[in-house]
């Protein structure tokens, strides 16, 4: 259980020392700083789910090993105290350090070596101090130090702190590497990959190469299986985030199985070109998303699968806009449509489309007489393809039927019934419909005018809109 000294807890406020911050701090690994602040939460809230060491390393996403070394390296200090289960916080003012006393010939050797490779200043009492206590804790020989030193040194210059040297001695430890004989053999394998990782880095803005990113690197050609070559092409197109935006990058190649640069710059071409297909379909139909990504995986690319041409699904979308349908189920309808009738190439689809509006002119001349206002419909047009293509009707007969409907509450009804009843008496000329008389029952009475147009569709009519499986299969 995490407590605090009377001294370091004053009317219950919790406070972070400013002698911690500016004596202590700067000199503890970053991993031992989280679990001194979170313990001294901990201690604040004093009976807590998670008042225990194995609970904390969880939650600091780290190991019991850790969270146990960084209450020692607080301890040496003199600002916490473990007794049993407990760990108590002592308040900077009133600290006192365990003295630790060490076998000077022992690192003797030790500190010639580190000062002859640390020359660009004198390395202080402190800084041997947590050395020793380091290597006694994990029980790294002192000549592995030294080649930790020597290693920190190339990456990081003569002027390294030793928290870094600490902190890569920590990791070689905690992965199994405590002898000068494992050490070197590990760093010597880390220097394999340090020209190629310089070359790397300098294709992103020149970071030197520090023990991290030699891991990185590591990973990407053993693990992952990448070629240099293949690693630094990809690091020349990352822009932002450097080691760790090339590492992800890197990962989704692998998981996606792209391990070669043309395969890399296929899958790279095709995104680019998905992602501008999506911005120019939504251009097209008026839309805006953040993110395209869902855009591309439900719709881009499947239309694509289905073998359409790029500019023949932004003319659909165009149409789609055209036609008020705005959204992109709806355009997917639509390609779906086109799809079943084989229709896949930009040329096919401005054809059929073009197919569709080609009695628009005739039926905008029709709207005229029977004073409709407004665009051609869709209704409009079956109208019209029902009476010219099915019945064989010529413009001047429909618009002679059209005369005749000027005054009537649903004109096109109208024109439909009086059309039908001459396709039946196998009229379709203008001047033999002039000599018959409309049908009684086409004569529908006109109702108050109130602006609204209103349509009524014969049974005969809306049979024609439909086409069987039987006449499909013919």
């Amino acid at each position: 259980m995490f407590k605090l000294s009377s001294e370091a807890s004053l009317d219950g406020a919790i406070t972070v020392e400013n002698k911690f911050i500016v004596e202590y701090m700067p000199y503890a690994d970053g991993d031992y700083v989280k679990v001194y602040l979170y313990g001294l939460s901990l201690a604040a809230r004093k009976s807590d789910a998670d008042d225990s060491v194995e609970r904390l390393a969880r939650r600091l996403g780290t190991d019991v090993a850790t969270v146990n070394a960084a209450i020692d390296h607080w301890t040496e200090l003199g600002l916490m105290s473990r007794i049993g289960g407990d760990v108590c916080y002592f308040s900077t003012r009133t600290s006192r350090p365990k003295v630790k006393n060490f076998d000077v010939d022992k690192y003797r050797e030790f500190n010639r070596q580190a000062q002859l490779y640390i020359s660009a200043r004198q390395i202080e009492p402190n800084e041997y101090y947590n050395y020793y206590s380091t290597m006694e804790r994990l029980n790294i020989e002192w000549q592995a130090m030294v080649l930790i030193v020597k290693y920190c040194v190339d990456i990081k210059g003569d002027n390294v702190s030793y928290t870094y040297i600490l902190a890569v001695a920590r990791n070689l430890a905690q992965d199994g590497y405590r002898t000068a004989d494992e050490v070197g053999e590990r760093l010597d394998e880390f220097g394999v990959y340090y020209n190629e990782l310089l070359r790397v880095l300098g294709a992103m803005g020149g970071k030197r190469p520090d023990h991290e990113s030699v891991q990185f690197y590591k990973k990407w050609r053993t693990a992952y299986k990448f070629e240099p070559d293949v690693i630094y092409s990809v690091a020349q197109n990352i822009k932002r985030g450097g080691i760790n935006a090339l590492d992800a990058k890197l990962t989704q190649y692998h998981e996606s199985g792209y391990l070669t640069a043309d395969a890399i710059e296929k899958f790279e071409t095709e995104r680019k070109d998905n992602y501008a297909l999506a911005k120019a379909v939504n251009k097209a139909m008026g839309l805006y998303y953040d993110n395209v990504d869902p855009e591309i995986a439900m719709y881009i690319k499947p239309w694509l699968g289905l073998g359409f041409e790029p500019n023949a699904i932004t003319a659909a979308a165009r149409y789609c806009m055209k036609k008020d349908l705005k959204r992109l189920s709806d355009l997917d309808a639509v390609i779906r449509g086109l799809f079943a009738e084989g229709i896949t190439s930009e040329e096919q689809v401005c054809a059929d489309f073009a197919r569709e509006n080609r009695f628009d002119a005739d039926i905008e001349k029709l709207l005229k007489l029977i004073n409709v206002k407004g665009a051609v419909k869709d209704v409009h047009r079956a109208y019209y393809s029902n009476w010219t293509e099915k019945w064989n009707m010529p413009f001047d007969t429909v618009a002679y039927a059209a005369s005749l409907a000027k005054d009537k509450s649903n004109p096109m009804g109208y024109i439909n019934s009086v059309l039908s009843d001459w396709h039946g008496k196998n009229i379709t000329d203008t001047e033999s419909a002039k000599r018959t008389a409309p049908p009684v029952s086409a004569a529908a009475p006109t109702a108050a005018p109130t602006g609204i147009v209103h349509e009524k569709y014969s049974e005969e009519f809306l049979n024609s809109l439909f086409t069987t499986i039987d006449e499909d299969d013919k």
